[in-house]
Parts: C-alpha cells; structure tokens; sequence
C-alpha cells in the first residue's frame, strides 16, 4: 500500500534537490570540458537557457510548491491512481506494479529509487520521470512530457515512448529502441540487435564525456534517425564487434539525422585485424570496417601462435585493382560514373564484390572518365573460412584462434607415444631381475631373493599388466595427457649355466587428452631379451619393436567459426637396453648397484587431417636419442610360516638423455597457407625414476606382484602401476 504525507513535500524536496545540485555541478564541469573541445560545435545556435536547464528548474518547483503530495511504494502492487493534486510517487526497494501506474491529474513526478530496479509496463499521467538508483525498463508510450532525468548509477531501457525531452548525466546509461523527444547524453548510450536504437524526434547531443556502444554484426547494424540535429561534440565511438564472419570491407551507417554537426573525438574497436573508420557527411555518420596493417603475429602469446600466424597468407586484391581506391566525390552527370570499388574478399567466399550501396545524402562513387574502359575484376579462389574468421576475431579471441590453429599438441605426441611404451622394456627388466638362478649360491645363501622363486626348473612363462599414465607440459594449455592400459606375456628358458633368454608380446591401448584434442593409440609390442650372470655380476639386455595406429580428434571454435578434425597415423617405436649390474647384499637382501644404456627410436607418417578449412597436414617426424642411467635397487625375502615368501622391493635411477632432445612437428594448413614449424615439450634431460613394489612367493613355481612406478622431470611427469603373475616350469 502507498504511504502517504509520511514527511513534509519539502523534506523530500530537499534531498532531490541534494541530487540535483550535483547533476548541476556535472552540467556545469560539462561545459567547461566542452568549451575546452575540438569538436565543432556551433556555439551560436545554443540558447542562453538550455532545455535542460529549464526542466531542472520546473522540477525544483513542483518538488518545492506547497500542494506536492508525496507518495511511497515499498511492496508489489497491481494498479494505482492518484489523486487530483499534484503527486510526488516514488517506488522504494520491494516496489514493483504489474499493470496500471496512474499518476491522475494534477502535475506528477514519478521518482525510482530502488537498487534491484525493476520494469514499468504502463504509465500514465506523470509529468516527470527521475531515476535515482537502479537499472529500469519501460514500455509505456506518450509519457512524460515535461522529460526525464537518468542520473550516475542508474540506466534506463526505453522500450516504449518518452513523448519529452531525456538526459543521461555521467554515469548513466540509456539504450532501446523508443522514441524520445530530444536526447541528451554525457553517460553511455548503446545501440545494439537486442535492444534496437532510440528514434530522437527533436535533436540528439553526445557531450564530450559520453560513448556510443555501437554494435555491428556481419550482416549489417542498427541506425540511430534523429529528425533534427545531431551534435557530436568529441564523444567517444565504442565499436562493438559481434562474433561472426563478416567481410574483410563493410559500411554500416551510424546515425540519419537532419543535420550532423562535429565528429567523435575518439574511436575504439575490439577487433585485432580491422579498423574503424567514421565517415561524416551532411546527413549521416557511417562507419566503414577494413583490414588494418596488424601483422597476425601481433596478438600470438607463443611461439607456436606466430608461427602459424606467419605462416597464413592472406587473400589479396587481384592486380586490375591493386591501385588505390580514390578519394570519394560527389556524382555530377558531366565530370563523372559510378563505378565498382572493389574491396577483399568476404569470409565466406572470395570474389570481387562492390562496396555496399553509400550513404544516401552523399553516395560514394570513384571519379572516372565516363569513355575509360575498365577491366574485369579477375575472380579470386576460395578462401580458407577460418582464416577469414580470425581477421575479424576481437582482440580477445584472435590469441585463442591462432593457438587453436596451431594445434600445438600435436608436437607433443612423439614425447607421449615413447612415455606410453617404457613400461614395456620395464616389464622385460622386471622379470630379468626376478629370473631364478641357482648361480645366486656362489655369493649369497640360498634364501637369496635370486633363488626365491623356484628350483632347477629350465623354463618359465610370465604375465605383467600395466597401468600407466602422465602429462606432458607446455606453453599456453597445450599439456598433453597420456594414459596406457595393457597386457605383456613373456617367456625364457636357460641355454647354460650363465644365459638365459626370453621373448615378449603384448598389446596396449593410450588415451591422450588435451584442450580441444583428444586421440587414441593402439599398440602392438614384439621384445626379445637375454641375461649372463656369472657371479655376482648380471649383465641385461633387450629390445622391443612396437607398431601404433593413432587416432586424432580436434575441435577448432572461435568467432562463429567450428571445425570438428580427424586424423588417422601410423608410428613405430623401437627401444634397446644394456644393463650392468652387481649384487652386494648378504645373506636373504640385494643391494644392487646398476648403470645402463638406452636408445629409443620414434617415427611417424605424415597425415591430413579431415574435416574442414582448419585442418593441417602434419608432416612425418623421425628422432631418435641415447640415454643413461645409473642407480640402485635392493630387495629384502621374508620366509612366512606357510612356506610362501614375501619379497619388497625398492630401486631409483637417475636418467640422462644425450644429443638433441627439442621435440618439433612440421604442419601446414591443407587449405592454403605455408608449411609452419610447432615445438612441444622437449625430452627431459634430466630425469629421476623410482620403483617400489612387493612380490608374493607362493610356491616353488609360482609368484605374484605389484609394483608402482614414478618418474618425475621439468617437463613432464608420469606414473604407473604394474602387476605380474610368474610361473615356472
């Protein structure tokens, strides 16, 4: 319910007028700043008294007269009408109307100041609207004819009609697509497709302080028509570019007035390769978009953005057209033609198209003679679609795209696919070092864990399942995931008393994930391996081939552009060991130092990706590296009461890796562009691996275990666990 003579008119009138003072002290700091402008501005034709001026002082005297009846809303209401006297109605945190607000007769001031704000469907009635707090939307239409007053902090979207005059101090925002009577900015005026643009049926003034947050789309804009005079006395121009793909040349037309006077001070864009540009003329302000000399690598963060960036060739003006587009002048019927300007292609097709149809108070045409024959613009190729998207990306988004058609990650899958098969050549160490052996004895008793597993048996057969997984780190969110699942069987048997040998087979399956890129790897492994021991001294050695048919999913997204990429390669891995070993322990532990020698090989076929213009054929990738290791292990066995054995285990190693270990992948976009070079993360140098398991003895013949492993380094880090089964026979 309203709440009415609460308080005296004047009390209320006092702490408005208290606001009112400082919109004065902002018109008059205003001015100053106006007087102080560039811009044209035809002092001459401004009254001594500005309508402002004017409706602020017949504000102050209703707010004052004596007969002003105030009236206060704190809840929702359905309807009201007010009384026959002049009404002061204000709503308050909580109040909102859901149908009719009449302000009855009388003179009426209706004044909003609720923080939430809230919506006004339908006003009647009220002289004056003043905002005070809150954002607000209205839908009434023919209200308000002595003006309205949208004060700092507070935005007003005039979805309806205001049938006076409206002013947005600084601070203030207004937007919609009603009409106004005059419209007077020093705050934020927007204009967008959601909203629409005011109809101003008296003047339109942009003061020094205000901005214009115009939006364009690639299929056109709204336009501001002003039936008077459109003053723009050095504000600020805030083009706001929608995501899209739009031609690489566009007019759009800002403001239709029935005369313009003076220019925006400044104008901002928010898009990384095309620039801005207002055009004045008589009646209108158009703004035309065209490719600036930003060098797409400006805006790359990495340097796998610039080089995709400098490897993109952009579509270029066919050479009947490579001169200069003159100067526009008007069209006389004597001196000159309208002829075709032509300008870049669009970004959904390239060829030779016209700019779009000029203004219509000044139409652009290039002066010609009218007997000169002009040449056919040759039609240019297609054009790659996600090129044409990230010349008109913002300045935001243009980083992210070049990452994106950079595909980084792929430059990681080599470092990947030879982390995925080192659990393969662990396996084979693994069961070496578990190799029963009656040559223990010569240095160790006999419940040494080299003899724990078994008797004279001459053969045995072994199963290992692995479970393994990393990342691989770089630059700008390309870390590559890696998970491995897979099985390895084995067997050896003894040729002598020093040599045993074995073969290995298995299968595996890795997962790798990254940002917009996920693949799989199938993998199949074929190893053989062979161990001497003479003493207390083992050498080890084996081999693995291992053949990889992978699978490639990218997502490219940005700036209205999608891509959805596949890709299908093959890969061959092949690694080699040598191990020198010596057991120092006593009696039922091993302490065993060890150093070796590795070589890993990795090659890939080069492949294209399928799917649409961001695909890249990746070239094939061949590298190899030698490494070493040095460390130590050692196992202790404990004899349980039932006769089985339990046997843990501990090694760490520190790994060096020699010669070249930077990791890069030639790609090159299939739709146009040059061949680009991306670097992923790099072998580690450096590294340090560990291994902690336990192993259950459970008869002669037969044995289980568990084991986790680790390996930590700059770069990348990755971790596993494996279980084996061994029988012997």
């Amino acid at each position: 319910m309203p709440l009415q003579h609460t308080f005296k008119p004047k009390h209320l009138a006092l702490a408005i007028s208290l606001a009112l003072a400082c919109v004065e002290l902002a018109n008059a700091q205003q001015s100053s700043e106006v007087a102080d402008s560039t811009a044209v501005v035809n002092a001459n034709e401004l009254p001594k008294t500005s309508a402002k001026e004017m409706a602020l002082e017949r504000l102050k005297g209703f707010l004052t007269d004596p007969s002003t009846v105030p009236i206060a809303f704190k809840t929702p209401e359905e309807t009201f009408k007010g009384t026959a006297v002049n009404d002061l109605i204000t709503l308050t945190d909580g109040a909102s109307f859901t149908g009719l607000l009449d302000g009855g007769a009388g003179d009426n001031v209706l004044f909003l100041d609720a923080a939430a704000g809230g919506e006004l469907k339908d006003t009647r009635n009220f002289n004056g609207l003043l905002l005070s707090r809150g954002d607000w939307t209205l839908s009434s239409k023919g209200d308000f004819k002595d003006g309205v007053l949208v004060n700092s902090g507070t935005a007003l979207t005039n979805l309806g009609g205001i049938k006076g005059d409206v002013y947005v101090e600084r601070g203030g925002s207004f937007a919609g697509k009603g009409a106004v009577g005059s419209l007077e900015v020093a705050g934020l005026l927007s204009v967008n497709g959601a909203l629409g643009s005011p109809r101003v049926k008296g003047d339109l003034r942009l003061s020094p302080t205000a901005e214009l947050a115009y939006e364009v789309t690639p299929s056109g804009s709204q336009t501001i028509k002003v039936d008077g005079t459109a003053r723009l006395e050095g504000a600020t121009l805030n083009v706001v570019a929608v995501p899209g793909e739009y031609p690489q040349s566009r007019q759009y037309k800002i403001i239709e007035a029935g005369k313009v006077e003076g220019e925006f001070g400044k104008v901002l864009n928010n898009l990384a390769f095309m620039t801005a540009t207002p055009q004045y003329n008589k009646k209108s302000v158009g703004l035309t978009y065209a490719r600036n000399g930003e060098p797409l690598a400006s805006v790359a963060t990495t340097d796998n953005g610039r080089a995709v960036a400098d490897s993109i060739v952009e579509p270029q003006t066919p050479a009947p057209f490579a001169t200069p587009t003159p100067t526009p002048t008007p069209l006389t019927a004597s001196a000159s033609v309208p002829v075709p300007v032509p300008v870049p292609p669009s970004a959904s097709t390239l060829v030779a198209e016209s700019v779009p149809s000029p203004m219509q108070d000044e139409p652009l045409t290039a002066q010609v003679n009218e007997t000169a024959e002009q040449p056919a613009p040759a039609p240019l190729k297609p054009t790659n679609a996600a090129v044409a998207a990230l010349l008109t990306s913002d300045k935001t988004t243009a980083p992210v795209a070049i990452e994106q058609l950079a595909a980084g990650s792929n430059a990681n899958l080599a470092k990947a696919t030879l982390s995925s098969i080192t659990p393969v050549s662990a396996s084979m160490l693994s069961a070496m070092q578990q190799l029963n052996s009656r040559f223990g004895s010569a240095y160790g008793s006999g419940n040494s864990p080299r003899q724990a597993a078994g008797g004279a048996d001459s053969g045995r057969v072994w199963i290992q399942a692995l479970g393994h997984g990393g990342k691989v780190d770089r630059e700008f969110d390309s870390t590559l995931k890696h998970a491995t699942q897979g099985l390895v069987m084995g067997a050896d048997w003894r040729l002598d008393e020093q040599w045993h040998i074995g073969l290995v087979g298995g299968k595996s399956q890795t997962r790798l994930d990254a940002r917009q890129y996920d693949g799989d790897l199938d993998s199949w492994h074929l190893g053989a391996y062979a161990v001497r021991q003479d003493g207390p001294f083992s050498l080890r050695l084996g081999a693995t081939y291992a053949s990889h048919d992978g699978d490639s999913k990218r997502r490219v997204a940005f700036n209205g552009f999608s891509d959805r990429l596949k890709g299908n390669y093959d890969a061959n891995t092949q690694q080699a060991f040598a191990e020198l070993a010596v057991n120092v322990g006593r009696h039922n532990a091993t302490l065993e130092p060890f150093a070796s020698l590795g070589y890993q090989r990795y090659q890939r076929d080069s492949y294209s990706e399928k799917g649409g213009d961001a695909a890249l054929k990746v070239f094939g990738q061949t590298r190899d590296n030698l490494s070493s290791t040095f460390g130590l292990r050692t196992a202790k066995i404990t004899r349980l009461d039932n006769g089985m054995t339990l046997t843990p285990r501990f090694s760490a190693g520190w790994k060096h890796t020699f010669g070249e270990i930077e990791s890069d992948t030639r790609q090159q976009l299939v739709k146009g562009g040059k061949r680009f070079e991306v670097a992923g993360a790099a072998l580690d140098r450096n590294s340090l691996s560990v291994d902690a398991g336990l192993d259950l003895g459970l008869s002669a013949n037969h044995s289980v275990g568990v084991g986790l492993t680790g390996e930590m380094a700059t770069d990348s880090r990755t971790h596993g666990v494996m279980g084996q089964w061994r029988m012997a026979f």
